[in-house]
């Protein structure tokens, strides 16, 4: 066997490899276009191997992706392996890994590679040639059905000595992973757990447009998040201009206020996964990070019906992070060193919000992606258990106009509970109907249906309602409806207003 860099007479070898280990359903299907993988044998970006048998037939391709981040952060993606599966068995994939590793150990500083769950090979060999667990990435790629992936990498050369030692910033909900990757990486510091974090609020009233010539100008022009602690991490960047945006389909808004140009957001959505990444975030002041990240989630869920939004984001800035959470992301993995800015290198905490039933699939896993995995997993399934039950079940006129993120705002502020024939509603508290119904006066209100709207307004909270069947009601107290007005009030408004079309009960 002999491992050599992949020429251009290699390529429809290559192509057959990709077709026989997964017919026309690998996760990018660049790969079947002889004039992309032509591309990519000349790139100087690519450390491309492949392995030839004794009879001179291509076994086994590996690459080496060099420019996934930034330009300098010397970051390396170990992928698109595979293997002749006739070959099974003879360690072929350990040995293009091993090689790749060796090749790119000059060139790079972070290098990482995605394992798939649906068997545990690629993840031994991970193992085994020292790329360490560092991320679970649930439900991340759509091939037969959608496939959960093991994030795993390691630092090389000066990759270590360049971090922010000590710095990381991050609230509880992170702290468990960010623990399990130093130890995975053996690099022994504290992490700086930051409790009651205030996120950034969701409901400022900006005007979110597209971007253009003349505002990309504008946003030039503001350093924080482009230059001053940048909060989400890609390799793309709005100083690249529109028409290299637009070739990378990077799409771009911008936070307006009259003539002021007050920050920008990018994003890319990806058609065949249905999923959307946030790429960065741009701006002074709070108030609009928070409205265009509300944007975003709003426009992934509507528009395209992303079924992942997903970002890497600073392990520095909690505000940011605790944004994320309320908004419905869970942290997946905590990446020491990912990136390099200015003269250090940072590390990345990353987030996904899942908008689809949690299945599996097929599944299998190493013991150390297990222990990634059983920290990843169970908010996740809770939070699908949940999302499934509760938006289904809160289809009400009370809710008419009501995104996605303020429906999930409202479930999270309220509860759901369950009354048996005979139940009593209790006073100041506002309820809707999810099953079921109860009798108010003469009135019988079913499914969607409002009662003890009038604490809304100031009236009597003794809504005098008991149920006439099993029921169940998704309940507000008047002291979380408060609560709720008063951090969302644009929900507020609409809330109000549905109420009082709807009347009261």
């Amino acid at each position: 066997m002999k491992v050599r860099p992949i020429a251009e007479e290699d390529i429809q070898s290559v192509i057959n490899l990709f077709r026989e280990n997964y017919g026309n359903d690998y996760s990018m299907p660049e790969f079947y276009d002889p004039n992309w993988v032509k591309r990519g044998v000349y790139s100087d970006h690519i450390i491309w191997l492949v392995i030839e048998d004794d009879d001179g037939k291509i076994v086994a391709s590996g690459a080496c992706i060099l420019n996934f981040g930034d330009y300098n952060d010397l970051i390396g993606e170990i992928g698109r392996v595979v293997v002749d599966p006739d070959t099974s068995g003879k360690g072929l994939g350990r040995m293009i890994l091993e090689s790749i590793v060796d090749a790119a150990d000059q060139r790079v500083e972070f290098t990482f590679a995605e394992a798939r769950t649906v068997h545990p090979k690629t993840q031994k060999i991970n193992d085994h040639i020292g790329l360490v667990p560092l991320g679970f990435l649930p439900l991340h790629y759509k091939m037969k059905w959608r496939e959960s992936l093991v994030l795993a990498g390691q630092l090389f050369g000066n990759g270590r000595t360049l971090r922010r030692v000590g710095q990381a910033e991050v609230v509880p909900a992170v702290a468990p992973l960010a623990q399990l990757s130093l130890k995975n990486l053996e690099l022994d510091e504290p992490i700086n757990v930051r409790d009651n974090v205030r996120g950034y609020p969701l409901d400022q009233p900006f005007d979110i447009q597209p971007l253009t010539a003349s505002s990309l100008l504008r946003v030039i022009k503001i350093e924080q998040g482009r230059l001053i602690e940048p909060e989400i991490f890609s390799g793309m960047h709005i100083d690249e201009g529109m028409s290299q945006l637009a070739a990378r389909k990077a799409n771009y808004v911008v936070a307006v206020d009259g003539d002021r140009v007050l920050g920008a957001l990018g994003y890319l959505y990806n058609e065949r996964h249905e999923s959307v990444r946030l790429i960065e975030l741009i701006g002074q002041d709070d108030n609009v990070k928070g409205a265009l990240l509300n944007w975003a989630v709003n426009h992934a869920q509507d528009q395209y019906e992303a079924q992942v939004i997903e970002a890497d984001v600073s392990a520095y800035n909690p505000r940011l992070q605790q944004t994320l959470l309320t908004m419905g992301f869970l942290p997946t993995g905590y990446v020491p060193g990912m990136v390099f800015h200015h003269t250090a290198r940072y590390d990345v905490v990353k987030f996904a919000k899942l908008n689809t039933p949690w299945e599996l699939g097929p599944f299998e896993l190493t013991p150390k992606a297990r222990e990634y995995f059983e920290l990843v997993a169970p908010p996740f399934e809770r939070a699908a258990k949940e999302h499934e039950r509760r938006l289904r079940e809160l289809n009400s006129p009370a809710l008419k106009g009501i995104t996605p993120l303020e429906t999930y705002l409202l479930n999270h502020a309220g509860a759901v509970s369950e009354l048996e024939s005979g139940g009593e509603l209790e006073p100041n508290a506002l309820y809707i109907i999810l099953g079921g119904a109860v009798k108010n006066g003469d009135r019988v209100i079913g499914k969607g249906g409002v009662v003890g709207a009038k604490i809304a307004f100031g009236g009597a909270d003794d809504t005098g309602a008991a149920a006439i069947e099993p029921t169940r009601v998704f309940t507000l107290t008047k002291s979380q409806l408060d609560t709720l007005c008063q951090a969302h009030p644009r929900l507020g408004i609409k809330l109000y207003q549905n109420l009082a079309t709807l009347g009261t009960g």
